[in-house]
């Protein structure tokens, strides 16, 4: 295989790990409402189906740097593909159980977990540093892709079975019971396509030279080089920053609008088929606005997009949150007009979030981590990113019952407006070979 067939073929595994990763989170948000509507579990047993995921990947990113560094980038990318296609059938044949439907769920949610800490660093080990941005990119747009097929197919299943209102009684029970199965099923195959991609992959050069470096060491009985201590400034900043810019991107609540995008558009005041549209055209934004991100990642650089999308997201957040106030307070009745003005600002939220954060945040995770804690350092960022979003999903519904959603949605922009202030603290990487970036914060740097 030549060097460019190569590279080309790195990119479509790259793109099927965050397709992978894409439909993990997007087939519950067309799936919920049906489950809603059966009546089998209460609000808040649904909060835990849909947090189950988040809970998965906290488990993955406890382990998930050890085993990339002792089993390889390559395994790692195989093991999550093949533990998504064991969880399915489990999710699948759950029956009413709610403690089988939530082990099916928590080993999605490992399988995402595993892939969002190995393949963002796979692609930043094996591509030259003239491509990393569009070729990490490459992981978010095909994430967006996953999330628009599955909204997709929520639509198509919507019209054949009927549409999922909590409090529609036309569509019979055994209607809904196979329809939200069937939004699962269909998930496999391209999973199934990663997982027998991912054994033709080379290994990462990088992962190979310090495998190499720890057998010579240990046949000679040496240490493995010189390393500076966790705390130092080369490697403390780029990890506090990075566990940050992890963290206020679950804060922003972009987890649990993703869940639960066709409830909030009824909430808003759309009917159930209007709501399913609207979750497609919010993905269908964050699609076509991550294409635009992709081509400017390497011309504009990491920190522009960061800012303006972080600047844009939080307006979009804080006009969410007036809206729903206003719904609530019964300043404005719930209607199609009220849903559709409500849908035109998750618009405008989630296209400066597709603008910056959804597509920078791979880049600065796999980016500022040193090459020595590169996949611990990221498995710890991932770790407080899948806590926050765990919990956040969890206790969705219980929060806005508690609280309502205007106050809610506000929270949410109190955080957007931290992520910002965070990314000023952040260097522009763009074109930087890794062992670059690594040196930007010596303090000689």
């Amino acid at each position: 295989m030549t060097d460019r067939m190569q590279t080309w073929f790195l990119l479509a595994i790259g793109g099927l790990g965050g397709l992978l990763y894409g439909i993990d989170f997007g087939v519950i948000a067309v799936s919920m409402p049906y489950i809603k509507a059966l009546k089998i579990y209460t609000d808040a047993e649904v909060s835990w189906i849909v947090g189950a995921v988040m809970f998965g990947g906290i488990l993955a990113s406890a382990t998930a740097g050890v085993l990339c560094d002792r089993l390889g980038r390559k395994a790692m990318i195989a093991a999550a593909a093949a533990l998504f296609l064991v969880a399915i059938p489990i999710v699948c044949f759950s029956g009413t159980s709610l403690a089988v439907m939530l082990t099916g769920r928590v080993l999605q949610g490992m399988s995402a977990g595993y892939m969002a800490v190995v393949m963002p660093m796979y692609l930043a080990e094996c591509l030259p540093a003239d491509l990393r941005g569009r070729g990490t990119g490459i992981f978010q747009l095909f994430l967006g892709i996953g999330l628009v097929t599955a909204a997709a197919v929520g639509i198509l299943i919507a019209a054949i079975y009927g549409a999922a209102d909590a409090s529609a009684e036309t569509v019979p029970d055994a209607a809904k019971s196979l329809a939200w199965r069937v939004n699962f099923w269909w998930t496999m195959l391209p999973v199934a396509v990663l997982f027998v991609g991912s054994l033709f992959l080379k290994e990462s050069p990088v992962w190979q030279a310090m495998r190499a470096e720890a057998n010579v060491a240990a046949a000679t009985n040496e240490t493995v080089g010189e390393q500076p201590p966790l705390l130092s400034r080369r490697y403390v900043i780029p990890f506090v920053l990075a566990v940050l810019v992890l963290t206020f991107n679950k804060t922003i609540g972009m987890s649990s609008i993703v869940a639960y995008a066709v409830s909030l558009f009824q909430k808003a005041g759309l009917s159930g088929a209007l709501a399913n549209v609207g979750d497609l055209s919010l993905k269908g934004t964050n699609l076509v606005v991550t294409l635009l991100a992709v081509a400017l990642v390497d011309r504009k650089g990491r920190t522009w997009l960061l800012k303006v999308g972080t600047a844009g997201m939080t307006v979009g957040l804080f006009l969410i949150g007036v809206l729903f106030l206003a719904i609530e307070q019964g300043w404005m009745a719930a209607s199609p007009v009220s849903g559709f003005v409500t849908l035109a600002a998750f618009l405008l939220m989630q296209m400066f979030y597709s603008l910056g954060p959804g597509i920078c945040v791979w880049l600065v995770l796999s980016e500022l981590m040193p090459a020595r804690i590169r996949a611990n350092g990221m498995a710890i960022a991932l770790f407080a990113n899948q806590f926050v979003a765990w919990g956040l999903a969890s206790s969705f519904f219980p929060m806005v019952n508690a609280w309502g959603y205007g106050p809610v949605f506000f929270g949410f922009a109190v955080s957007g407006i931290l992520y910002f202030l965070t990314v000023l603290f952040i260097p522009e990487t763009k074109g930087m070979p890794l062992e670059k970036i690594e040196h930007l914060f010596d303090r000689k740097g």
